[in-house]
């Protein structure tokens, strides 16, 4: 993406989430649950930590790029992987698990947890 796409999806969506930080890392689509976000934002208030969205949604040829799952709820806006250091992915897991997430897989050293609801 280049000129201004890049500012495109500068929009706050809640107080601590831009637009731009769930698209799409090939095309720059975004599609965005208000449960997602909901979520994380209150994954956020119950760390005491910024949540850093690493991935977010994927269209149906950046999830195959990348090996995500044939039906990768990264393709419908319900999911988000999320930067989290190892050392801290247990806690964060129980604490996202409360928040009501229903896929919650660490990365273990690549340092993130992927997030997802229904």
């Amino acid at each position: 993406m280049g000129g201004g796409l890049d500012r495109i999806n500068e929009i706050r969506v809640s107080p601590h989430f831009l637009l731009r930080e769930f698209q799409c890392r090939c095309c720059g689509c975004v599609k965005l649950s208000p449960r997602l976000l909901e979520r994380l934002e209150a994954l956020r208030e119950a760390w005491g930590h910024p949540v850093v969205v690493t991935s977010g949604y994927r269209c149906a040829a950046h999830n195959g790029k990348v090996g995500g799952a044939a039906r990768s709820l990264h393709m419908a806006g319900l999911a988000a992987d999320v930067a989290v250091p190892q050392d801290e992915q247990a806690h964060v897991e129980g604490i996202a698990r409360a928040l009501g997430f229903v896929e919650i897989l660490p990365g273990g050293r690549r340092n993130y947890l992927h997030l997802a609801c229904k």
